[in-house]
């Protein structure tokens, strides 16, 4: 388990715009699902995902002052989640895509981009395809338990 400290200026909604430090928690069991926990509100707690494990051709641009509020000039010094919205099924569990949380890795300065872009979705499945095979089917219901237990996670 890895934990990263973030400062996350502007980095979630309205209704938590005063918790700005998280601790990234990279944990190998949990993967590809992270956390992103707050640390001034123990209670407060997202699940993350890289977006490419959910849509591989996810490319968004980022403007000049975006850049510079993120600390750096080089956008591969920049990490990318998006927010998993839990729900009672799994077939339902979705991504925010429309606002991912970028980081610069070095400095740990992070923020919320809003895209406005209509091919993004507040709520993108994050299961869209049938599996095809048995081991795609291992795959899916791997996804599924971990899916389940941060749930699990979130409502203990």
């Amino acid at each position: 388990t890895e934990i990263y400290t973030l400062s996350l200026h502007d980095a979630l909604p309205i209704w938590f715009s005063e918790r700005e430090r998280f601790a990234l928690v990279l944990d190998d069991l949990g993967e590809p699902f992270q956390w992103m926990q707050s640390l001034s509100e123990p209670a407060l707690a997202f699940v993350v995902i890289e977006p490419s494990r959910v849509l591989s051709e996810y490319h968004f641009s980022v403007k000049r002052d975006q850049i510079k509020a993120l600390k750096t000039e080089n956008v591969e010094d920049l990490l990318v989640y998006v927010i998993v919205t839990m729900s009672g099924s799994v077939l339902d569990v979705t991504v925010n895509l429309q606002g991912p949380i970028v980081i610069n890795k070095h400095t740990r300065v992070g923020q919320q981009i809003v895209l406005n872009d209509a091919k993004f979705s507040t709520r993108h499945p994050l299961f869209t395809d049938e599996p095809e095979d048995e081991g795609e089917w291992m795959e899916a219901v791997r996804k599924e338990n971990k899916v389940a237990s941060m749930r699990v996670a979130i409502a203990g």
